[in-house]
């Protein structure tokens, strides 16, 4: 059986048009964008934002909104959210790539069993020398994911 391509998801600056929230907040434009590349590329969804540790109600939250082709699989190890989280933001870069890095060598044992994937985040998680670049989308917090940057997630997942 063929594995499944991967977005690596955060949701603030993604999903809804903030950097940071008290509570969670998502746009149905925003979810839309994401069930429909879920739908073109057969991808499955692992939370890496702040919001990681509501992993079901995330997965809820998609099915109210009657996106049924994002399925959440699992999430990253990390902090959860924080009263704080921009000022944690200084060191997510490093942590949510060394996260992901330990996702994915837990779930397929080794660099070269890793499927097609994708990491999409309001913050510069991966630097553009790292060997990951071409795998990050980055959008702008007060946007949020567009038809634009939903292209250039489905070209990533599309790579070799």
């Amino acid at each position: 059986m063929e594995k499944r391509p991967i977005i690596f998801l955060d949701v603030d600056g993604v999903l809804n048009r903030t950097a940071t929230a008290p509570q969670l907040i998502v746009e149905r434009d925003k979810i839309e964008i994401l069930n429909e590349i879920c739908a073109s590329t057969g991808a499955e969804v692992v939370l890496t934002t702040y919001w990681r540790h509501f992993e079901e109600y995330i997965g809820y939250i998609f099915m109210r909104h009657d996106c049924l082709e994002i399925e959440v699989v699992g999430r990253t190890e990390g902090k959860p959210h924080l009263a704080d989280s921009v000022h944690h933001d200084l060191h997510v870069s490093t942590n949510r790539i060394q996260e992901i890095k330990s996702y994915l060598d837990a779930r397929f044992v080794g660099e070269e069993k890793y499927p097609k994937f994708v990491i999409v985040d309001d913050k510069e998680v991966v630097s553009k020398g790292h060997a990951w670049a071409n795998r990050f989308v980055k959008t702008k917090s007060e946007i949020g994911l567009t038809n634009e940057r939903a292209q250039r997630m489905i070209e990533s997942l599309e790579l070799v």
